[in-house]
Parts: structure tokens; C-alpha cells; sequence
């Protein structure tokens, strides 16, 4: 079952608002942060907040409950290169602020992996998982693809699972940080570190990773 059971149901007077803004022709993602956008906005966040329980689509850290500061509006398919994707509900959902910035980072430099498979030139939502090169919440089960070991290691369990760790970089506690001190004191967990480190096969890579999080979280 996906994370996302609902999607927002816009009322009318939002429906002809968006109807508007999509007719426009020199409406783009850039005005996406308008002024007159705001309660729009607001509303979106507050529905797929409580829908999501508070979490962030992505790494799954808690968002802001009360403040807007650390809960952003996620657009699955990049809005700025699928403009008609801009106000679609299930385009939509809440991340964190720390993936936000990973995700507008590369969109500012036009850099950001394409998450719909075949390219940008769908006129219609995709209405499938398959679609979709990264976990998408609307459709997909989070725990069906990537699994979340000790405080913040992230194991892919599926191609997709793997772009999604790739994409939103949410090994980025441990690439800074490192390893928790009483792991790098495990004998066992540095034998397995360094098997790891000698496996050359992507398959035997990625069971050994598996391993490794275990055993890290037997040790918790």
C-alpha cells in the first residue's frame, strides 16, 4: 500500500485558480513562490502534513509540525520542467527542508535527474509506480524499496530504492559524520567494513551493506 493513501481535493475556487495560472502563458515554476500563491500553498502543505504523518516523503525525518520553515512543498516531477504538473495532487506531497535544498540545488543549475521514465514530454500524469525512477508516495510502498538502518544509514533494496538515496543524498548524516563511534570500536563491524570494501561485484556490494546494517543494528 502506498504511503499516501489521499490526495488533495482542490475547491472550486482554488480549481479556477489554478485554471488561470495554467492558462497564463507566461506562468512558470519560477512564480510557483508568488504572493498571491500563498494560501494555496498553505493549504497544500497542511493536507499532505497531516496525510504524511509528518514525515518527510523522502528521508523520513520529522518535518515542522507548526512552522513552514522546515516543511516544504515537494513537486515529484520536477515543476520546472513539467509545467503542467505544477498544482497536480499527486505531483505532491512534503519533504524536509535539507531535501528540499538537495533537490532546488540541482534544479538551480537545470541539473536534476529527470524522476519520470521516458522523459519530459508527458502530457498526462503518470498514474503507475513505474513510471517513476524514484520512490514515489503516492504509489509506492517506502519500505518495499529502501530500508532505514540505526539512526541514519540507508540501504537500497531496489533500483529504485537506489536512486532515491542517490537523488535526495540521504546518506548525507553518515558522508559527514561518519560512523557512531561504538561502531567504529566493533570488531565485528569493522571485519565486515573491510570484506565490504574488498567485494568488487555490485550484487555482493549491496548484500554485505545489508549485512553490515544489521549487525549495526543488533549493536544499537
Amino acid at each position: 500500500m502506498s504511503d499516501i493513501k489521499q490526495s488533495i481535493e482542490y475547491t472550486d475556487s482554488q480549481k479556477t485558480q489554478i485554471e488561470v495560472k495554467l492558462q497564463d502563458i507566461t506562468f512558470t515554476h519560477n512564480d510557483w513562490e508568488g504572493d498571491d500563491l500563498i494560501d494555496l500553498r498553505k493549504a497544500i502543505r497542511e493536507f499532505y502534513k497531516k496525510e504524511q504523518y509528518g514525515f518527510c516523503s523522502y528521508c523520513k525525518n520529522s518535518v515542522s509540525i507548526q512552522v513552514a520553515d522546515n516543511c516544504h512543498i515537494e513537486h515529484i516531477a520536477p515543476k520546472s520542467k513539467y509545467r503542467s504538473f505544477i498544482f497536480e495532487p499527486k505531483n505532491l506531497c512534503v519533504i524536509c527542508a535539507e531535501c528540499n535544498k538537495i533537490k532546488r540545488a540541482q534544479e538551480t543549475l537545470n541539473q536534476e535527474p529527470d524522476t519520470v521514465n521516458r522523459g519530459s514530454n508527458r502530457k498526462l500524469y503518470p498514474r503507475s509506480s513505474n513510471a517513476f525512477k524514484i520512490v514515489h508516495p503516492h504509489f509506492d510502498n517506502y519500505e518495499d524499496h529502501i530500508e532505514i538502518f540505526g539512526d541514519y544509514f540507508y540501504v537500497d533494496k531496489t533500483v529504485k530504492g537506489g536512486y532515491t538515496i542517490l537523488y535526495c543524498k540521504l546518506n548525507r548524516r553518515l558522508h559527514h559524520f561518519g560512523w557512531r563511534r561504538e561502531y567504529t570500536e566493533d570488531s565485528a563491524v569493522i571485519d565486515m567494513a573491510g570484506k565490504l570494501l574488498a567485494e568488487t561485484n555490485p550484487s555482493g556490494q549491496r548484500q554485505m551493506i545489508e549485512k553490515m546494517a544489521k549487525l549495526i543494528l543488533l549493536r544499537r
